[in-house]
């Protein structure tokens, strides 16, 4: 093997090695997203949310959600299916804080913030987390589970889903039409040449 070749050789080796410690390197930075709620969602038969003093209550009837507080309203799947895709199977990109004296900071602490809790079909407490929208940061939120220190920071903002007022979960039921519109009875008789 020649002088320049061997040379060649020792350069490629050098870059590879600079190139696999680069790469361990940067591997360090990379964020890592985790589930915030570690249940699995078919556990779970009630929802309460809370905020500032005012609940509601979501109860899983069959395949079905219902709200007691308000059972005249029809429940919108598409608030149901979103609440599960984005906020039990949300997750969470990074730890802001271990530091129970930084909770008010991150609007985390037990008088603050929206409240999930979620509960089995016994009556079982599955979980409780606290979530807040505090700061500048309006594409995230903050999040911490009942029971831990760690606060936590959502990948996306799930905070306006956390709704405690009915007319978000639900609307009032469309009239039903008649199915043959000759039968209208006469009390609804619309003729005003009468």
């Amino acid at each position: 093997m020649n002088k320049s070749l061997q040379y060649l050789l020792v350069v490629f080796v050098i870059l590879l090695l600079l190139f696999f410690i680069n790469q361990n390197q940067q591997n360090k930075y990379k964020i890592s997203s985790e589930q915030i709620f570690q249940i699995n969602e078919d556990e779970i038969h009630r929802i309460l949310l809370e905020e500032s003093g005012d609940s509601l209550v979501l109860v899983k009837s069959d395949t079905s959600w219902t709200m007691p507080k308000a059972d005249t309203l029809e429940m919108k799947d598409r608030q149901i299916n979103q609440f599960f895709e984005k906020i039990i199977n949300g997750s969470y990109d990074m730890i802001m804080s271990k530091n129970p004296s930084k909770w008010n900071k991150f609007g985390v602490s037990d008088s603050s913030g929206k409240k999930v809790t979620l509960f089995s079909e016994e009556n079982k407490l599955l979980s409780s987390v606290i979530f807040s929208n505090k700061g500048q940061d309006y594409s995230h939120n903050f999040y911490r589970t009942i029971g831990t220190n760690e606060v936590y920071r959502t990948t996306e903002n799930v905070f306006y889903m956390i709704n405690i007022r009915p007319t978000y979960w639900g609307s009032k039921p469309s009239p039903k039409e008649p199915e043959n519109p000759d039968l209208v009875p006469s009390s609804l008789n619309l003729d005003t040449n009468e």
